[in-house]
């Protein structure tokens, strides 16, 4: 039988204490909304009424360190109670309006939203860690702050990264993970390596998944093309065979190290991530883009895609969740034909999480709609990764890459982004000699380390790459760099104690992690 393994990863970068709107805290607020709380409530639906509907979620650990956090709680609180004021205002404002349906249904999301809220008392993670108890859903950890891992100058620098990750679970989720999400999906081989830019030696390096296994995980994700690309070997270690084909994709990989990988299905991602043929395109789905002018919020439908914002027609929330239920159908009728194709492979579907319920209104609905439908499917069983990881396996050899524009670096390493790398090679070094002094006090190295852990964070390059906010990326990373030398060069209590308020993630950073991890190759 067929093994459907639905993965979500969930991130933002750190955002606490740095703005609000367009790009700061208010970002991470509309996922909490739009995203995680609605997940959370569909888990409980499921488990209330017995459907068995196992996925897997990757909450990043930056992502983790924010929700945990009492002042996005009560940003949190604040903004809710703001948008229900907004929503109220505009139901006696659109009253017998063609816009009435979608007011009256904002009001009823923002009340459910701040009643559910106080329900949790505020502790997302802790909801989500319950529905991991339960057998529900599996969390995977993945880098502290979603570093991009081939590009990062030393080896001890992705150590930390990944090793801080692990801690950060442990400290939240109270066990030890197993399964990681590679950011960006991006990943190196063992070989040698010359850095972009200057500050960093040339030399071998190990593989991405040697270190990995080290620290106890033992199974990740990439992009079909890694597998299609790459050599797939038998699984006795026999003659190697080059493999072109999707078929690729359905197999369980484990490389030299020991890591399994699993790769991502084509045909399903093209279903939901396509603009011409993916479903949140539907016309009847809200817009995301128009807003109202007085209280912002979306009271507007796709319509349909070449329609201009002025030209958009009114929401109807009854319409657009009964499309709902015919998407599913649809998703899970495709995902038993590939299951009769494939009926001894894993179909990996992996998204990122903020898709559904905030770009896509409708999308944890249609979630909730595909988990119901697939716990009666015939042929195929929904599983966690860490299930679809086991089991035989294809010996393999990766090449390098990653899941973004062109399969390569390009999105994070291009001439935008050569002066945030120059930056980040500088810190690194820096960080790995100010250890091995020794002579800079713990608690001053600590929060260096954390200015170091989020200036390495791969949003910066990506934001400089799509034009969503460079001026914003640009002071982000410049800020953590500065705040990171000036914490080396000697700082007063007070500028300490500033510091470690505004940036304040990962309390067991571990600055000897830079002494790591010394892999011997040869």
């Amino acid at each position: 039988m067929a093994r459907f393994a639905l993965v979500l990863h969930a991130h933002l970068p750190y955002v606490r204490a740095h703005g609000a709107w367009p790009f700061g805290e208010e970002t991470l607020y509309e996922a909490m909304a739009e995203t995680y709380l609605p997940l959370l409530r569909a888990l409980e639906r499921l488990h209330q009424e017995g459907v068995e509907a196992r996925f897997t979620l990757g909450i990043t650990p930056i992502l983790a360190e924010q929700l945990a956090d009492a002042r996005i709680r009560e940003g949190f609180r604040a903004y809710a109670e703001d948008r229900l004021g907004r929503a109220q205002g505009d139901y006696l404002r659109y009253a017998g309006t063609e816009l009435e349906r979608s007011a009256r249904h904002q009001v009823a999301f923002w009340e459910l939203t701040l009643d559910h809220f106080h329900h949790l008392g505020g502790d997302l993670l802790q909801a989500f860690r319950r529905a991991q108890e339960r057998g529900q859903v599996e969390l995977l950890t993945s880098s502290a702050t979603h570093g991009y891992s081939p590009l990062l100058g030393y080896e001890e620098a992705l150590w930390a990264q990944i090793k801080t990750g692990v801690a950060a679970y442990r400290r939240h989720f109270a066990q030890d993970p197993t399964g990681y999400w590679l950011p960006e999906m991006a990943y190196r081989p063992r070989g040698p390596w010359k850095p972009p830019v200057e500050g960093v030696p040339e030399g071998l390096r190990p593989g991405v998944d040697e270190l990995l296994m080290r620290a106890g995980i033992r199974y990740t994700f990439v992009d079909a093309h890694l597998v299609q690309g790459g050599r797939a070997l038998s699984p006795y270690g026999e003659a190697s065979l080059q493999v072109e084909s999707a078929e690729a994709t359905y197999y369980v990989h484990e490389l030299e190290s020991g890591l399994r990988v699993l790769a991502r299905n084509q045909e399903t991602a093209l279903q939901v991530w396509s603009a011409d043929h993916g479903y949140p395109g539907e016309g009847l789905y809200r817009e995301f883009h128009r807003k109202d002018p007085l209280s912002g919020l979306h009271h507007w439908r796709v319509t349909h895609r070449q329609a201009d914002l002025a030209h958009k027609a009114p929401y109807d929330p009854e319409a657009a969740f009964a499309k709902v239920r015919e998407h599913a159908a649809h998703f899970v009728g495709l995902v038993e034909r590939l299951s009769r194709e494939h009926p001894d492979g894993v179909i990996l579907a992996p998204y990122d999480a903020e898709l559904f319920g905030h770009w896509w209104y409708e999308g944890v609905a249609w979630l909730e709609a595909v988990l119901r439908l697939l716990a009666r499917a015939e042929g195929v069983r929904a599983v966690t990764a860490k299930e679809a990881a086991q089991g035989k396996a294809v010996r393999a050899a990766l090449p390098e890459g990653s899941w973004g524009r062109g399969g390569d670096h390009r999105v994070w390493l291009n001439e935008g982004t050569l002066d945030y790398w120059r930056l980040v090679y500088r810190a690194e070094g820096a960080m790995r000699e100010a250890v091995r002094r020794g002579n800079v006090p713990h608690r001053v190295l600590q929060q260096a380390m954390r200015e170091l852990l989020l200036l390495e964070a791969s949003d910066w390059p990506f934001l400089i790459d799509t034009g969503q906010a460079v001026a914003y990326a640009e002071e982000r990373y410049r800020g953590h760099a500065e705040a990171f030398f000036r914490l080396l060069q000697g700082v007063s209590p007070e500028e300490l104690k500033a510091l470690e308020e505004q940036d304040n993630p990962f309390p067991e950073a571990d600055p000897k992690l830079y002494l790591e991890p010394g892999l011997v190759l040869s």
